[in-house]
């Protein structure tokens, strides 16, 4: 992985630093607006950088808190762009099927729980709401 520029990750660690603070304070548009700051810090490729995948899992788990399934789907895509060397466990198309379950889109959401699934060897549904597991085992 590349580094980035020491200037620049210190404004990207202000930035994920004062979003924690407001997503404590249940201030999660803030949050989320200073994480899509950070995010444009990293230079293209963003997928050469580590802190790409951490940074948009982040909005996408603060756009699920909020309910916004449609903002978090607009992100998925930079989840897959994201940090190119972390190991592919089937967390992404988990992930993915999250979002597009809230959505109602449950024909996609099946498919990538499917692959999560094997990916993760099952793992991926340890811990997590049984409603995921049931549409992929249809029951």
């Amino acid at each position: 992985m590349i580094q980035i520029e020491p200037e620049k990750q210190v404004r990207i660690e202000k930035y994920k630093t004062k979003s924690d603070e407001c997503f404590e304070n249940n201030d999660y548009e803030t949050s989320i607006d200073l994480l899509v700051q950070a995010w444009g810090e990293i230079p293209q490729p963003k997928g050469l950088y580590p802190d790409t995948y951490n940074i948009v899992r982040d909005i996408i788990d603060t756009f699920t808190v909020i309910k916004n399934y449609k903002s978090a789907k607009q992100w998925l895509n930079h989840l897959y762009t994201s940090d190119f060397e972390r190991i592919d466990d089937g967390e992404r198309e988990f992930l993915s099927g999250t979002i597009y379950y809230e959505l109602g889109e449950l024909n996609v959401a099946k498919e990538f729980f499917d692959i999560a699934n094997k990916k993760s060897e099952g793992r991926s549904f340890e811990g997590q709401d049984v409603k995921y597991i049931k549409l992929l085992k249809g029951s």
